[in-house]
């Protein structure tokens, strides 16, 4: 009897107690909001209204329930999104640093550590990434204010990473656009050893075999081609040492103004509103792409190259920095860790479908990645080949890997000029399109933290953001630029840094703001 009559009573409290929970957690949330500087939100009871995230019954610091009545631009149309998406993940990562990478742990190890990440880790990140900023409608700080506030030094930690990334992307621009105007002579000033800055070391490639392997004898076999020299003492006036600092490449000063202006005039007014720039900018590299891989393949000793390029080798796989370099080239090849995709998700419609998007991109991507491999190593391999060397010989493992190679098979083209113009301008194009999108990202994520009337003055806050990234740039441009680059690359914007940022983010969303509300998202 009496069990009966407490089992009746704790059943009638049941709902009190409830109701008591859920006014706790309501003043605890407005406690939150009002330690971070906002007004509270209107909470509705959840014992009045079904709340499908259900918010109110959640106790922890990283619950507040967001407001989704944010006044943003909107994608125009789906195609929109998705070219802007293929533009931003699509770039450089794939066509300059996923090729050297590659070559520098040994080829088919790499592309399975590559795979691995991309199918367990990378496509869901990316997904994650894009639904939350679609569903909170914030930038990449903004965002974790909304979700899980704790974790809010995750944003400006991928803030950073972009600004970083900033800072050296349009130096690559820069030497693509040094190889443009180059392209624009009869002959190519790679193509010969008779310019002033080679030496006796300088191989054409064209030379007999015998002269080759005789140059070779006499020089304890240190012989260089002449695309490599044109690269390192006409391009970069490259030193031996990073402590060599030398003068700045004015050349290249030139060109990197011209760059920053065309990224400065792009987000000129937003990014929604350059969709045309974006369609052109994913749709060109393709066809050029596609002519280079067809030319690169039937040269002779081009399979060598393809065979180093997906052969693995076992004991490259113990080896942690392949790891570690294939998981960020993943990362940083489709953009996540830096906030970008979750500032362009949150100019979607809050009901677009995301998910056949993100599918599409990553597919995309990876192929992208792929067929810049083919292209690069089919190269290789015909260097090799003509040199005489084995294929992880030929040239210096590194961040120049791309314009060894690619310079390479257009003097072998017919119309060779034609297609090395157009070679390099979609080097520019991919470089700028991902540097627009990283900008933006970094861009709007600080303009939601700051006061409202920053976004009233967007083109000068833009441009002061433009100014202090080129003059980040600056020392890239001097003797020992090559060396500071890959610095800044390998344990700034990219290495360690992106991994360790990437880990918080998804332990943040996937804890914090809890995995069931993304599902529901």
């Amino acid at each position: 009897m009496s069990s009966n009559a407490n089992g009746s009573t704790a059943a009638d409290g049941g709902p009190e107690i409830k109701k008591v929970a859920n006014e706790i957690a309501n003043k605890l949330s407005s406690f939150v909001l009002t330690l971070n500087g906002e007004e509270p939100s209107e909470m509705e009871d959840a014992s009045n209204k079904e709340d499908p995230l259900n918010f109110a019954s959640d106790m922890t610091l990283c619950k507040e329930k967001p407001k989704i009545t944010v006044h943003r631009q909107q994608w125009g149309s789906q195609l929109d999104f998705l070219m802007s998406l293929i533009g931003y993940a699509v770039g450089l990562g794939n066509v300059w640093r996923f090729p050297y990478l590659c070559f520098k742990n040994g080829g088919g190890s790499f592309l399975f550590a590559y795979v691995c990440f991309w199918v367990l880790g990378t496509v869901p990140i990316f997904f994650m990434e894009v639904s939350v900023g679609q569903f909170l409608r914030r930038g990449g700080i903004e965002v974790w204010r909304k979700a899980c506030p704790i974790f809010k030094g995750v944003g400006y930690g991928n803030v950073l990473l972009a600004l970083m990334c900033c800072s050296y992307y349009c130096v690559i621009i820069t030497w693509a656009l040094f190889y443009f105007f180059a392209s624009f002579s009869w002959e190519f000033p790679w193509e010969s050893c008779t310019n002033y800055w080679n030496d006796k070391y300088c191989i054409t490639g064209k030379e007999p075999h015998e002269v080759i392997a005789k140059i070779a004898a006499n020089l304890t076999g240190s012989t260089e081609t002449s695309v490599e020299q044109f690269w390192e003492k006409r391009v970069l006036l490259q030193s031996n040492t990073i402590d060599d600092f030398g003068g700045i490449q004015l050349e290249l000063f030139a060109l990197m103004v011209v760059a920053w202006l065309i990224v400065y005039f792009a987000l000129w007014k937003g990014i929604t509103e350059a969709k045309h720039f974006m369609y052109f900018c994913a749709i060109c590299p393709y066809f050029i792409l596609l002519v280079l891989l067809l030319r690169g393949v039937t040269l002779p000793g081009a399979w060598q190259g393809v065979s180093y390029f997906l052969t693995p080798k076992m004991a490259k796989l113990y080896d942690s920095s392949l790891w570690k370099d294939a998981g960020t080239q993943v990362f940083y090849s489709y953009g996540v860790g830096f906030g970008t995709l979750m500032a362009l998700g949150s100019h979607n419609k809050y009901k677009h479908n995301a998910h056949k998007t993100v599918i599409t991109v990553s597919l995309v991507n990876t192929g992208t990645s792929m067929l810049a491999g083919f292209v690069v190593f089919s190269i290789l391999g015909h260097m090799a080949t003509t040199a005489e060397k084995n294929v992880g010989e030929i040239v210096k493992p590194g961040v120049g890997l791309a314009f060894l190679a690619y310079p390479e098979v257009a003097t072998i083209l017919p119309l060779k000029q034609v297609w090395a113009v157009l070679f390099f301008l979609m080097l520019v194009i991919l470089g700028i399109d991902t540097q627009v999108c990283l900008l933006e990202g970094a861009v709007v994520s600080l303009e939601d933290v700051l006061p409202p009337k920053f976004r009233k003055y967007r083109k000068a806050t833009l441009a002061v953001f433009c100014v202090i990234l080129f003059a980040a740039g600056i020392p890239m441009l001097s003797r020992s630029g090559i060396y500071w680059l890959t610095l800044v690359d390998q344990y700034g914007a990219s290495g360690y840094a992106l991994l360790f940022v990437v880990f918080f983010e998804v332990v943040g969303l996937a804890w914090g703001f809890e995995s069931r509300r993304l599902s529901w998202t």
